[in-house]
Parts: C-alpha cells; sequence; structure tokens
C-alpha cells in the first residue's frame, strides 16, 4: 500500500510538472501587460462606445501583470478599470481603485499619479455613501493639489466637496466651495461647471445657475446637453419665462433623442467589437489545440487517481459514518426546506409590492416627475400592510414621532424603489435623497454605524 502510495503521488506531481510546462507553453504567444495596457487604450481611443472590450482588455492587463510582477502597469490598468465601471458596480471599482494605490506603493510611483488615484478613490467613496471618508479623503488631495498648483486636480478636489455638502443640505457652503474652481477654456471641466452651476441653482441664484448652464460645452456630448437643458427648463419655469421654456422643452427632447441614438450606436458597436474578439479567438485556435487537448489528458487522468483514492477511503469509513451522514442528510433537508419556504414567502411578497398599480407607474413615469395622491399613499400602505403583516401599522405604533413624510420614505424604502425613482417623486437630486434616507436612519433609528444601509434598518421593523 505505501508503495502505491508513492507511486500515485509521484505520477500526480508528474502530472503537475508537465501540466504547468504546457501552460507556460501556452502563455508564451500571448501579449504582454504593457501591450494589453497599450491595445485596451487604443480601443479606448479607437472605439469609445466599446465599453466591455475596453474593460475585458484591463482585466486581461491586470491579471498579466500581477503574473509578471509589473507593479507599475498593474496599478495604471486598476485605475482605468475602476473608473470605467463605478457607475455599473461601485463596491467593485473602490476595491480595484485601492488595488491600484497598493500596487503604485510597490512601483515607487510619482506624487501625481498617487493623487489621481486618491481622487477616484474619494469619488467612490462618495458613491457607497461613506461620506465622512470621502470629505477627509478630498480635504487632502485639496491640500496636495495646492501645494503641487495642479489646477485640475484641485478643481476634481472642490468640486467633490462641494457636492458633499450640498448632499448635507449645507448650499451655502457648497456655493462657497464650488467658487473657489477655476476653469479652462476647453471642455475637460463640464463636470465642475455642472457643479457651480446645480450650487447656485440649490441657492436659488437662478440668474448665476443659467449662466453657468450656458456656458458649459456640450456639443460632444449629447448627455450633458440633455442635463443643461433640462435645468435650464426648470429655471425658466421657475422663474415664469412662459416663452422661453417650451424651447428649451423641445431642445431637451431632441437631445434625449439623441442620447437614445448613441445608444443604440454604442450596442452595435459593443456586438461588433465582440464579434472582432470572436475572430481573434478563432485565429488563435490551432496555436493551443494541442496544448489544451494535452492539458486536458492530464486533468482528466489526475481526477481518476483522485477518484479512484477517494473512493478507497469513503469505503473504509463507509460502515462508521452511515449513521452520521444519514442524520446530518435529515437536518440539512429540513434547513433546505425551510429555506425554500422562507425564500418562496419573500418571493411572493416582492411579486406582490411588484405587480401593485402604484409601483408599475413609478416605472412607467422614469423620466418625468411622479406625482402621488394621497389615495395613492393610503394604498401603497394598505399593500405593504396586508403582505408584510402590518409593517407600516407596527412603524406607527414604534415611532409616534414620525413626520408622513418620514413613513413614506420608509414605505418607498421598504418596496424597494431606487433612489432615483425616489429623487422624480420629491423632485430632487440623488444625493438628496441619500442624504435624507442618512438623516432618518440616524435622527428616526438612531443607527450612527454609517455601512448600515436604511434597508437592513427597516427590514428589522
Amino acid at each position: 500500500m505505501h508503495n502505491t502510495s508513492g507511486t500515485s503521488f509521484f505520477s500526480l506531481s508528474l502530472m503537475t510538472f508537465l501540466a504547468a510546462a504546457l501552460l507556460l507553453m501556452s502563455c508564451r504567444q500571448q501579449p504582454t501587460a504593457s501591450e494589453s495596457l497599450s491595445q485596451a487604450e487604443r480601443v479606448a481611443c479607437e472605439y469609445p462606445d466599446s465599453t466591455k472590450a475596453y474593460a475585458d482588455l484591463l482585466r486581461t492587463a491586470v491579471r498579466k501583470a500581477e503574473l509578471e510582477g509589473d507593479a507599475a502597469t498593474a496599478s495604471r490598468a486598476c485605475l482605468l478599470l475602476a473608473r470605467q465601471i463605478q457607475w455599473t458596480d461601485e463596491v467593485t471599482a473602490l476595491q480595484t481603485a485601492r488595488q491600484a494605490l497598493q500596487y503604485l506603493d510597490i512601483a515607487e510611483g510619482s506624487v501625481a499619479e498617487r493623487l489621481q488615484i486618491q481622487l477616484t478613490i474619494a469619488g467612490l467613496l462618495e458613491q457607497t455613501d461613506s461620506l465622512a471618508q470621502a470629505q477627509s479623503l478630498y480635504y487632502y488631495c485639496l491640500d496636495k493639489a495646492r501645494e503641487m498648483q495642479s489646477a485640475d486636480e484641485e478643481r476634481s478636489a472642490l468640486a467633490g466637496l462641494a457636492n458633499l455638502l450640498l448632499a448635507e443640505g449645507r448650499e451655502a457652503e457648497a456655493l462657497d466651495m464650488a467658487r473657489q474652481m477655476t476653469f479652462s477654456s476647453g471642455d475637460s471641466d463640464s463636470e465642475a461647471r455642472f457643479v457651480l452651476a446645480r450650487c447656485y441653482l440649490q441657492c436659488d441664484s437662478l440668474k448665476q445657475a443659467r449662466a453657468i448652464y450656458r456656458q458649459i460645452d456640450t456639443h460632444s456630448n449629447t448627455k450633458a446637453r440633455y442635463v443643461a437643458l433640462r435645468h435650464l427648463t426648470e429655471i425658466a419655469l421657475l422663474e415664469g419665462d412662459i416663452e422661453t421654456a417650451p424651447v428649451y422643452v423641445d431642445s431637451a427632447f431632441a437631445a434625449a433623442e439623441d442620447v437614445f441614438f448613441e445608444a443604440m450606436q454604442q450596442k452595435d458597436e459593443y456586438h461588433r467589437a465582440n464579434l472582432e474578439q470572436e475572430r481573434q479567438a478563432e485565429r488563435m485556435v490551432y496555436r493551443q489545440r494541442l496544448a489544451q487537448w494535452l492539458l486536458a489528458a492530464v486533468v482528466i487522468i489526475a481526477l481518476l487517481v483522485i477518484a479512484f483514492l477517494v473512493s478507497i477511503h469513503r469505503h473504509r469509513q463507509a460502515i462508521q459514518q452511515q449513521h452520521l451522514l444519514a442524520e446530518k442528510r435529515e437536518r440539512e433537508q429540513a434547513e433546505e426546506r425551510l429555506g425554500q419556504q422562507e425564500k418562496m414567502v419573500g418571493v411572493l411578497q416582492n411579486f406582490i409590492i411588484e405587480k401593485s398599480e402604484i409601483l408599475q407607474r413609478l416605472h412607467s413615469e422614469s423620466d418625468k416627475k411622479i406625482v402621488l395622491s394621497e389615495s395613492d399613499w393610503r394604498e401603497m400602505e394598505e399593500t405593504l400592510d396586508s403582505i408584510t403583516g402590518g409593517f407600516v401599522s407596527r412603524l406607527r405604533q414604534q415611532h409616534p414621532d414620525f413626520r408622513e413624510e418620514d413613513i413614506q420614505l420608509c414605505m418607498m424604502t421598504r418596496m424597494h424603489l431606487t433612489n432615483q425613482a425616489i429623487a422624480q417623486i420629491y423632485l430632487i437630486t440623488v444625493s438628496a435623497v441619500k442624504h435624507r434616507k442618512l438623516k432618518l436612519k440616524k435622527d428616526g433609528f438612531g443607527i450612527l454605524n454609517p455601512e448600515q444601509p436604511l434597508d437592513e434598518v427597516i427590514a428589522t421593523i
């Protein structure tokens, strides 16, 4: 038996060495990490709509840089990847940006590169509602940018601080912070101009806000043009300018159409990029076919050997563990049935909520201001009470000091409405919705943990 075990381990070791050699042979034909990063940057420059292809190439560059020990390339690729996915997966983007900073420390990068990564991390902290950390990091970046006399980084830090102050309801301080920004003649500072205009708008300085929105260069960005025209329409309505408002409305509608057509073009470009990737993969198949077959054979043989050894071990212990395994299996099945029942109840509750007429209206009017009557709120309350066993009634009983708008915010959060939908109901920004939720969580429920979202607090009621 000892000789058999020794022979088996020798065979497994030989197979592992052969598999590693085959992997090295197959990887030798692949481009290096720096070449993959250059290819990704070319794709971003020549095909700006090929977002998936760009992100895939960046992930490939990160993996290869880790294997090659190229910390500088890994840092640059992680930073670009974090910026690319920040609006689709903010948590992963934050982790990736922090990895970029770690790789930069290994590579001993410049202070300017570190400042760019830290500004990206501050923005992602703001997106994930870590407002205190974001504010501290923004102030640090602001001091560093002024020390280096870097206008772009200083403007980014000031814009981030102004956004945070707006989210906290400190409009006057946000406006003072935004006024410190210096602007260039190009369109690279459009985002900062939007921040300044929003500060003026929140402070009811409509004339200044309108002037800033008109100065923003939106010729190359249809989404920015739509946002600017939408705010100009809002300003015209607030000023009672019934002659100018229809013109802005028509322009905003035309910009929205352009945004739609651009999205369609991006979709077509995405499919074309995928087809091109498939063609390149097909051209490389014949180079890797032999290595793949040999590697598959090694894996199959190794699995057979391991399965044989495991089967012998299980056969020797089958009698002793038979009763224990049976009892464990019964417990697992009972727990699984209980979990399935709880999951089914949750699914049925969410299904009833999603089929509610009010929620369907909220989804169908996602591009307009949403107006809910008192009867709509009552229907929403009755629906929630009926499927959650009296959620709203318990909320009112446990928190009698809550205002009606606090109750409504809890109801919308329990119905899984997005911050965007809630913002359209109250005609406020998404950042303001997040601030309201944060204030309700702290002042209403007494939860001081910034990492615990309002959804989890409400789920305990």
